[in-house]
């Protein structure tokens, strides 16, 4: 995508030089004394206005506008030296350490471990194991072999007793694993089981917890995603008219019946983050939803549109809708979870180690006498020192930059390891030496990222500079509006009318798929028959009418738009794809809010005010010059 990004403004580059002669080096204003070119402007708008959703904001005077702030408030976060506070210099370095993370490794090699962590998503392995824990200090030739009499009998003995028989949690663990795929295993692990037959047991394998074998009992295609819409009545529903179990079967015959299960949802699921799209719920796949019953239950639907029966989870009763099965995905669509995953991963020490071989060969490198290396360095009960060379004599050189013989030997004294005879030997100098050696060609590789890679200089630059308007905003703005209690209050004071409860009646609504019923609700509630009579009454045979009791507002679903609030009972209306009325037993008139209710959208507000203020200062403070013809031929080419 940045690619095409940057492509893509090189090309407006390109149509404003022709259409109007104008120079990406061209100053187009100047804030606060810092020039601003075609060049900076252009990186920054083509990429935000990618990012925008509001097309107002799309508007190149809108955002020229929202530019000259974002400079101004820049300006005024250098001027009072927040790039010079220990905390954001802190922060910034660590975002540093971490963005640099992603511009460091082997693409070729990532790609290799991407493609088959794809490949293993797209399969779930059923497996059993046998782990020989490894004890620090203990022998490793003993549990390789306890680990190779064992494999024989996980092979040929029958899997509950041989786990009854060893399994005791602490050194020896016999284990049924259930299903898995990539990255529910340490990578060794995963290996094993995915390169292992169906039927087969593995020959004994180390990972760092110890010694493993393992048996393939089935792989299966992973089942991917299901979405499905669902209506919920809450176990702890509070509804006089009904219990949580009647209604949910109420709605199911309903929607047998042929009612339109998206209005039914919208009207009485109590889920409402799923109610305001008709029930709809975000595809998942297995164990991303915390109740088997449901999981199970919707991917055991096979047709689009399907009913469940009604089920109970630990949240409530259910009646499930099959929308659609998705397939895992390709390859890019599930890259930016799989790269996070190999991150995490022993994985990426795989990568980590291709990486420092490519710069082995590509930068210049100066090292020292290896086979001498362990004549100049003598170690005793205190730790390392030199001998025969001077501390500050060249040790190695990548490139330009210089390490000394004291560097190493900072390096030695970081082992930790006890003293013991192998210390003075030629193979352990050599051996410290590739690790010394492998850190100072990563460290350069990071220091120089800036140079060497614009891409990465670029996203730099705008985490710095958001960095320092975060910490600006939160001092002036923020958290200047939330301790100014009186000024907070003032404002409420000032716009009552924001903070004010809508209008809303309390009774009864009735709903039904056709206005015949209604009539007939309408003729009994004028008798005085209670609610339950007259669900009873009309749903004796088939499902004809709802009934749902409490008070409601102009936005609750079950209101027709032109509803009038007045007491008494309604005219039967039309709503979605059947009809309601309403015994309205009191209006309840619009109420302000008290202050400690709406703080948080109070303060929001404020805030809002807060910062048009301050920028107005600010414009104030700091000189905008802006360069007309060139700005124009900008917008020119631009259009």
């Amino acid at each position: 995508m940045r690619r095409l990004l940057i492509a893509f403004v090189l090309l407006l580059f390109h149509s404003i030089y022709v259409q109007a002669q104008s120079s990406p080096s061209q100053i187009v204003m100047t804030i606060a004394n810092e020039d601003i070119t075609t060049y900076d402007f252009l990186k920054v708008y083509t990429k935000n206005l990618d990012l925008v959703l509001d097309e107002n904001q799309k508007d190149f005077n809108h955002y020229l506008d929202l530019f000259i702030n974002y400079k101004l408030k820049l300006a005024e976060a250098k001027a009072l030296e927040y790039d010079q506070k220990e905390s954001y210099l802190k922060e910034f370095k660590m975002y540093e350490n971490q963005l640099s993370k992603a511009y460091m490794t082997d693409k070729k090699v990532s790609e290799a471990l991407l493609q088959e962590a794809f490949e293993r998503t797209a399969t779930e392995v059923k497996a059993q194991h046998i782990l020989i824990r490894i004890q620090p200090g203990q022998d490793t030739l003993t549990a390789y072999k306890t680990i190779q009499s064992l494999r024989p009998r996980l092979i040929n003995d029958e899997f509950s007793a041989l786990k009854k028989e060893l399994h005791n949690g602490k050194s020896i663990f016999v284990e049924d694993l259930g299903y898995f795929s990539a990255f529910k295993m340490v990578y060794d692990f995963e290996n094993a089981a995915f390169n292992t037959a169906v039927g087969s047991v593995s020959e004994p394998f180390k990972t760092q917890f110890g010694y493993h074998v393992v048996k393939v009992l089935d792989k299966r295609a992973n089942r991917g995603q299901v979405e499905v819409a669902h209506i919920m009545i809450s176990n702890s529903k509070k509804d006089s008219t009904t219990t949580p179990e009647q209604r949910i079967n109420e709605l199911h015959r309903l929607v047998i019946q042929g009612e339109n299960f998206e209005d039914l949802a919208k009207q009485f699921s109590d889920d409402k983050s799923s109610a305001v799209r008709g029930g709809v719920l975000k595809p998942f796949k297995s164990g991303e939803i915390n109740s088997q019953i449901f999981v199970e239950t919707a991917f055991g639907l096979t047709d689009l549109g399907e009913i469940s029966d009604p089920i109970q989870s630990k949240f409530g009763w259910h009646i499930i809708k099959l929308i659609g099965k998705r397939p895992i995905g390709d390859f890019e669509t599930l890259r930016p979870n799989l790269e996070q995953n190999v991150k995490r991963d022993s994985r990426s020490q795989i990568i980590r180690k291709s990486t420092i071989t490519a710069l082995k060969k590509r930068y210049n490198i100066s090292g020292p006498n290896l086979q001498s290396l362990s004549q100049n360095f003598v170690r005793d009960d205190s730790g390392w020192s030199i001998k025969k060379i001077k501390p500050k004599s060249v040790f190695l050189t990548i490139e330009n930059e210089t390490f000394t013989y004291a560097d190493f030997l900072t390096h030695l004294n970081k082992t930790k390891k006890v003293v013991n005879s192998t210390f003075d030997s030629p193979e352990f100098m050599q051996q410290q030496y590739a690790l010394f050696l492998d850190q100072k060609l990563w460290d350069y590789k990071r220091n120089h990222l800036a140079e060497e890679n614009s891409e990465y200089a670029d996203v730099l630059q705008e985490y710095k500079d958001g960095l320092l308007l975060f910490d600006l905003m939160q001092d002036t703005i923020w958290e200047a509006a939330k301790k100014d209690s009186l000024a907070l209050s003032q404002y409420y004071q000032r716009h009552l009318n924001l903070y004010t409860t809508p209008e809303k009646i309390v009774g009864t609504v009735m709903r039904s798929s056709q206005k015949k019923p209604l009539k007939m609700v309408k003729k009994m509630w004028l008798k005085g028959l209670d609610n339950q009579h007259i669900s009873e009454t009309l749903n004796s045979k088939t499902q004809l009418v709802i009934a749902s009791t409490g008070s409601f507002d102009k936005t609750n679903p079950l209101l027709p738009e032109s509803f009038e609030f007045k007491l008494g009972i309604s005219q039967i209306s039309a709503n979605g794809d059947g009809f309601v009325i309403f015994n309205v037993s009191s209006v309840l008139p619009p109420e302000v809010l008290p202050l400690e209710d709406v703080r948080g959208q109070v303060i929001s507000h404020y805030q809002n005010e807060l910062e048009t203020q301050w920028i107005e200062t600010l414009k104030q403070k700091f000189k905008v010059k802006i360069h007309p013809e060139v700005l124009q031929n900008l917008k020119n080419g631009l259009k």
